[in-house]
């Protein structure tokens, strides 16, 4: 016992240096975490800063970008430039003083110039130009070639003449006038050089570096060739610029002998652990004599236990453990071995249905002896409609029952009319059937018909799920059975156009297809139109549409396609004139309709499912529009509005709460009887109005710009000038008469805003 002791005591304290030097390589790899998470951190604030900066000069530019594009719309003295058929000093001069004000009003603006296509000319806040004399008259062909080009392009040289030296500017240019104009091209140049002292300005040069370049590669800061070196912690990307932003610490400083002091302790612990497992082979070979000895004897016990002698309780329960090891990889093997002998007959299968051939397969297949070597064979795709539906309703282990039901019960149904099947699931929600019989005499299409249609009654009866079934053509031979196979999917896209029953026969499929989406999309038009106007033919249409849908077989996914667009014109001239339509036109609605009509099977299940909801939507659309006369109701809006036109709260939201209607519906009124819109008839109003006081009275222009609905005189007067020509104080001065214009009739005044 003594000995014992004495042994196990020396094993224990002989491993004690291991402990040692463990814990002191835990402590070592501590310091090395601590200088990581310092790492990390430093990358996290250098990411922010990065980021920082980012945002900044994204949002300079937008504001560059935006300012301009607001001036070029709001200004109209752009629009008179380049829509001008006559030169006006006046109108050139008020576009020259705005180029020139945007440029001096931000100091990243390099230039902004305006090209004018009538006459090839160019102007700039220094006045106008020729383009041959411009000098960068290669940037505006290249602008105008490529209109629809949205962004900011990439580092460019620019000079306005070609005298002047060149400046490094990044550039943005828009069609004119705004929004839709092709009049002319607007140009936005960006001194890069001032965007390199806005970056600086965020960046500590003595600790950290920045590099920018563009989506072409070019550097953009630093803008010369020199380029600061560090380890990259941060790369960012500017998706509006297509810039790259690269960031991290300049080299050779603190962070580098921190990193000298992580990569000793790394060093050091790679030592410790050397160390260690020196001292471990050493210890172990040192004690390795006496467990040398137990071995032996472990060994000698398991020899005399084969012999039927007595074996300890220990040695037992280790061999127990070996044998139940050993019949577990038994059972493991013969599963690998099944699950093997089912993958190679389901990839056979796949060969099979997809026209593979060689004396391999062909071997595989006599030896198997699941089909005839000669004679007729076809493929049957079985497909489950609603298959998200079936996976809700039943468990896997319900589903997988049921899919083995299914084609157990296709097999007897096929043997029943004399056929030799072969069924392997090509898809989670599809099974494919080979099916073959040697009498060549026989019809094998009319029992596969027979066997569909019975087993299509069986399974919607006892499985309580719906199928359906696509048939190939009639092959002689295995190497026509991936044609039939591919005639069989193409089939099952024509389920409503062909499909009996869900039951489809590709020989059912015509070869002449001639008719064009074009007279659909004529008919569709039509049918919408009838419907808005609420003429009752629509229903003819409808049915029409249908006709052709049948008599010119299209694929189910057209079908349905084509009645998804059909959905969403009917809406868009439909669902903003009440709320009652918006509900019946709402999008997750329609949505449902569409599966419902992608569950039906056949083409007049799925017209009687479009047409109960086509005729809710008409009669509510019908009840909508009995509800008040239409001349009744514009009546009453147009003699509200000449009583309350005064009212600076007077709007479209403010007529669609009075009357009860939506803002869309009130503006399509006043277009439909007035040719023009709501806007335009109250500032007409307002102006006469105005006209009538200024000639008439002697109030001030503030009073009569409240009297008339505007909150303040800069307004009114903005707005006058814009209508008349000329501002309040010039109009009295001049001792003008008012307008007698009849309302709806605007002369060529421009349309004002109401503010």
């Amino acid at each position: 016992m003594l000995k014992l002791n004495n042994w196990y005591l020396r094993l224990l304290v002989s491993y004690f240096p291991i402990l040692v030097l463990t814990v002191s390589m835990i402590i070592f790899l501590s310091f090395i975490a601590v200088n990581e998470i310092s790492r990390s951190e430093t990358a996290k604030a250098d990411k922010i800063t990065t980021g920082y900066v980012v945002n900044s000069v994204e949002r300079s530019i937008r504001e560059v970008e935006f300012n301009v594009l607001k001036e070029a719309e709001v200004n109209k003295s752009y629009a008179a430039y380049l829509n001008g058929t006559s030169e006006s000093t006046t109108i050139k001069y008020n576009v020259v003083h705005s180029l020139r004000s945007m440029i001096e009003d931000n100091d990243l603006v390099e230039s902004i110039y305006l090209y004018k296509q009538s006459d090839n000319s160019v102007l700039t806040s220094s006045g106008q130009t020729d383009l041959s004399e411009f000098g960068d008259r290669e940037f505006i062909q290249k602008a105008n070639n490529n209109r629809d080009f949205q962004g900011w392009s990439a580092s460019r040289e620019f000079r306005e003449f070609d005298g002047l030296k060149p400046v490094r500017v990044i550039s943005m240019y828009k069609q004119t006038p705004l929004p839709f104009g092709k009049d002319g091209i607007l140009v936005v140049n960006i001194n890069l050089y001032n965007v390199e002292q806005l970056i600086g300005s965020m960046t500590n040069h003595q600790v950290s570096f920045m590099r920018i370049t563009d989506a072409a590669k070019q550097p953009i800061y630093p803008g010369d060739s020199s380029a600061p070196s560090g380890k990259v912690l941060t790369t960012l990307t500017s998706g509006s610029l297509g810039w790259t932003f690269e960031s991290g610490l300049q080299a050779g400083h603190l962070r580098s002998w921190v990193s000298v002091v992580s990569y000793v302790w790394v060093i050091i612990a790679v030592l410790t652990f050397v160390v260690a497992i020196v001292y471990i082979i050493w210890v172990t070979r040192r004690n390795y004599k006496p467990i040398r000895l137990m071995m032996n004897r472990i060994q000698a016990l398991q020899l005399r236990g084969s012999d039927g002698s007595a074996v300890k309780t220990d040695d037992l329960t280790m061999i127990d453990r070996a044998l139940e090891n050993l019949i577990v990889q038994s059972l493991d093997h013969e599963k690998e071995q099944q699950e093997s002998i089912v993958l190679g007959r389901r990839q056979l299968f796949n060969e099979l249905i997809s026209g593979q051939r060689g004396e391999k397969m062909m071997e595989r297949l006599h030896r198997l002896n699941l089909l005839p070597d000669a004679g007729q064979y076809a493929v049957m795709v079985v497909r489950l409609n609603r298959y998200d539906d079936f996976q809700a309703e039943n468990t896997l282990h319900e589903q997988n029952v049921l899919k083995f039901a299914l084609g157990n019960v296709m097999q007897e149904l096929a043997s029943g009319e004399g056929l030799q099947g072969w069924g392997e699931w090509s898809a989670s929600d599809r099974i494919t059937f080979v099916f073959a019989t040697a009498d060549t005499s026989t019809r094998v299409q009319d029992q596969l018909r027979k066997t569909a249609i019975v087993a299509r009654e069986w399974v919607g009866e006892h499985l309580r799920f719906n199928i359906s079934i696509g048939i190939g053509s009639i092959v002689n031979d295995w190497g026509g059975i991936g044609r039939s196979y591919r005639d069989a999917l193409n089939g099952m896209e024509y389920q409503f156009a062909i499909g009996r029953n869900a039951i489809t026969y590709s020989g059912d499929i015509p070869l002449d297809q001639s008719r064009g989406m074009y007279n659909y999309m004529q008919q569709s038009t039509n049918c919408v139109q009838e419907f808005r106007l609420t003429n009752e033919s629509w229903r003819d249409t409808f049915e029409q549409l249908f006709k052709h849908f049948e008599t010119d077989v299209m694929k189910d996914e057209d079908i349905l396609s084509f009645i998804q667009l059909f959905l969403q014109m009917l809406s868009r001239e439909l669902k903003e004139l009440s709320d009652s339509l918006n509900e019946c036109l709402d999008g997750n609605r329609i949505s449902e309709l569409l599966v419902s009509l992608r569950g039906a099977s056949a083409l007049p299940e799925m017209k009687e499912l479009l047409l109960d909801y086509l005729v809710q939507v008409y009669d509510t659309y019908v009840a909508m529009s009995q509800a008040k006369g239409y001349k009744t109701m514009i009546t009453e809006i147009r003699d509200y509005i000449q009583e309350n036109f005064a009212d600076p709260d007077l709007s479209l939201k403010h007529l669609s709460d009075r009357f009860e209607i939506s803002g869309k519906y009130a503006s399509h009124l006043f277009k439909l009887e007035y040719d023009m819109k709501f806007v335009d008839f109250l500032v007409q109003l307002r102006m006469q109005q105005a006209e009538r006081l200024l000639a008439e009275t002697e109030e001030t222009v503030q009073n009569i710009a409240l009297q008339v609905g505007y909150a303040n005189s800069i307004t009114f007067g903005r707005v006058f000038k814009r209508l008349t020509g000329v501002t309040p104080g010039e109009f009295r001065k001049l001792k003008m008469r008012p307008s007698t214009l009849p309302l709806g009739v605007q002369g060529n005044r421009d349309e004002a805003t109401i503010e």
